[in-house]
């Protein structure tokens, strides 16, 4: 085991303790970011429960596009895609999720941004050409997400 292995320790925390936390962090503690591994499926398949990671940045003014972490009801969280701001109210959806499947919001709740994801090992920033480009397509997708998410799923679901 490395020394960077060592030094990193697994701990569970309660969703909205740590959700608290990471609030504290950026707000009174002048945090520059945040890296830990995301669980659930709703940015399935591009982000993996239990392997990949999502590095967060205080809260940037909310656009378009961008993914954020955000409370969503009182206690819940999501880590999902801007997909639309009408005035105060933003709208945000899981790229993994149904198009009817979103969750609205005001900007006071974004707990955090995320500037990257440690995808596979890999560190891939959102202001890469990778992820932009990534982004297009899956945007461009929409009407054919089921589809491809299903197709995706059997597949994975007979390699491994």
């Amino acid at each position: 085991m490395t020394k960077e292995e060592e030094a990193i320790r697994k701990v569970h925390v309660e969703n909205h303790a740590f959700m608290q936390q990471i609030r504290h962090q950026f707000a009174e503690q002048n945090c520059k970011s945040v890296t830990f591994v995301v669980y659930g499926i709703s940015m399935h398949p591009f982000l993996d429960s239990g392997r990949d990671k999502v590095v967060l940045v205080p809260p940037a003014p909310p656009r378009t596009g961008q993914v954020v972490l955000a409370e969503i009801e009182p206690r819940r969280y999501a880590l999902h895609r801007i997909i639309k701001i009408d005035g105060d109210t933003i709208t945000m959806r899981g790229d993994g999720n149904p198009l009817w499947m979103t969750e609205q919001f005001t900007a006071d709740k974004i707990v955090g941004t995320a500037s990257a994801f440690i995808r596979k090992g890999k560190y891939v920033g959102t202001d890469s050409r990778t992820w932009r480009y990534y982004s297009a397509i899956w945007h461009a997708a929409r009407p054919a997400r089921r589809l491809l998410l299903i197709i995706y799923r059997r597949i994975i679901k007979h390699i491994l």
